[in-house]
């Protein structure tokens, strides 16, 4: 076949889940139709192959008839049963968490953030959410690296060479200065993401982690050589995690697993245990709240293994992440017990923030996680004080949180039957909203509305 036009026809339909399925196994429209008809033929449809048809199934929205995805997914192995339970493109095997077969080197690292960077999220809700097998399949293959690094820890560098870049040049223009600067960026971007929300910064983080992709892609010789290249790594970790938060804040849950499923691959290429601790979590807080809670468990029990040995604050934020897994699994005890160590372990922090990206975490966030815990947990009358300590205690700045808890402390205090408080943390929340982008926030506004609805009949019931 024609690779011009291969990789011409998939630039032209970038968007479509067809478009991944066809980059991955190199596939022109023509292919696609070739293999769906040779594939109907076998299961006793005759079909004709033409290239016009795929061609309006990515372009124009066409939905293909029922007989040609049986046949497209017996050529991609997918069960019947998958086609019959997800509509069209559903089903496709597209953007599923990370690219299979990737070694966990720098190189296999930046392969998956360029799979990551190229492919346009299709459709408002971004990329499908990988089932549950993937996210087992992505925890394991992550402990067989970290055994496999242990065991061959203190190895020479020189086994481990950087990524060679096509044509270097002399010097790095990534000196000291450069990657401070790229440092800070972050942090400012965490600090935009606490004021407005993910929606206003997830185009911001995405373009940045752009320029980290080629700056990586380009080499780093001259004097930053190996510590610089690890330190770009680190920034872009910290920015797939960033990114996946900002687009679990979008209910964008398919982009966030892939963000945050990469960002595992940077910071293990990097050597920053603690950042692949917050990924973890990231996934786990994720998954509570698609509503997948066997998912969050398993991600957040990731999350307190990669944490073992760490810094005090990095072990009470994976414990933290377990209590709201386990919560939202309906699992009282298991959640206690977390949240007990979560509050353990940042008692024997003391004054130790932390790596610096763990800024937002104190005794505020972490009351307010277990207020949270206890509301998942239909303990509303103690989740009520919980919030509203947080909510008293917590900084200013950060303005999507406390909507977001104001409008959770007047859902714990509506089911409570306090009514009067619970306008009044509802207006609170209604008016700081006003100021971020948050899908996650307007969903919890909504869930207020329906319980104070709900509590109005209730009361007129009682009246008449």
């Amino acid at each position: 076949m024609d690779g011009t036009n291969v990789a011409r026809e998939g630039s032209a339909a970038s968007t479509h889940p067809l478009a991944y399925v066809r980059r991955r196994h190199g596939w022109s429209y023509q292919d696609v139709a070739r293999v769906i008809a040779e594939h109907a033929r076998a299961l006793g449809v005759p079909m004709a192959a033409r290239r016009e048809k795929v061609w309006r199934w990515e372009h124009w929205g066409v939905v293909p008839e029922a007989d040609s995805q049986r046949a497209l997914a017996r050529a991609l192995g997918i069960p019947a049963r998958e086609v019959d339970a997800r509509p069209w493109p559903r089903w496709l095997p597209a953007h599923g968490g990370m690219p299979d077969g990737l070694p966990w080197t720098t190189e296999g690292s930046l392969t998956a953030l360029a799979s990551v960077l190229d492919d346009t999220p299709a459709g408002p809700c971004g990329v499908p959410i990988a089932d549950e097998p993937a996210l087992l399949d992505a925890i394991a293959d992550w402990d067989a690296a970290g055994a496999e690094d242990a065991r061959h820890r203190g190895t020479a560098a020189a086994e481990h060479p950087p990524v060679q870049a096509a044509a270097a040049a002399e010097h790095s223009v990534v000196d000291g200065s450069a990657l401070d600067w790229l440092e800070a960026g972050v942090t400012g971007l965490r600090q935009l993401d606490d004021r407005l929300g993910g929606a206003a910064v997830r185009h911001r983080v995405e373009a940045d982690l752009r320029l980290v992709n080629g700056l990586l892609r380009r080499g780093l010789p001259g004097r930053g050589g190996r510590g610089a290249e690890r330190r770009l790594l680190r920034v872009a970790a910290d920015l797939a995690q960033l990114g996946g938060w900002a687009a679990t804040d979008c209910g964008r849950h398919g982009a966030a697993q892939r963000h945050c499923l990469t960002g595992l691959r940077l910071a293990h290429s990097a050597g920053d245990r603690p950042l692949a601790v917050a990924l973890w979590g990231a996934l786990a807080l994720q998954s509570v709240i698609a509503d997948r809670p066997q998912d969050a468990v398993a991600a957040a029990e990731a999350a307190v293994r990669a944490a073992g040995g760490g810094p005090p604050s990095v072990r009470a934020l994976a414990a933290s992440r377990l209590a709201r897994a386990h919560a939202a699994a309906g699992a009282e005890g298991a959640c206690l017990r977390a949240e007990a160590e979560a509050e353990r372990q940042l008692d024997a922090a003391g004054t130790d923030p932390g790596p610096p990206w763990l800024y937002w975490l104190g005794t505020a966030e972490l009351t307010a996680q277990h207020g949270l815990c206890l509301l998942a947990l239909g303990r509303a009358a103690e989740a009520a004080p919980l919030l509203d300590r947080a909510l008293e205690r917590l900084e200013p700045s950060f303005v999507r949180d406390r909507s977001l808890y104001a409008a959770r402390a007047a859902e714990a205090h509506a089911r409570t039957g306090d009514r009067d408080r619970a306008m009044e943390l509802g207006r609170e929340a209604a008016r700081l909203s006003r100021h971020c982008g948050s899908p996650r926030l307007a969903a919890a506004l909504d869930t207020l509305k329906g319980c104070l609805d709900e509590d109005g009949r209730q009361s007129r019931t009682v009246m008449t």
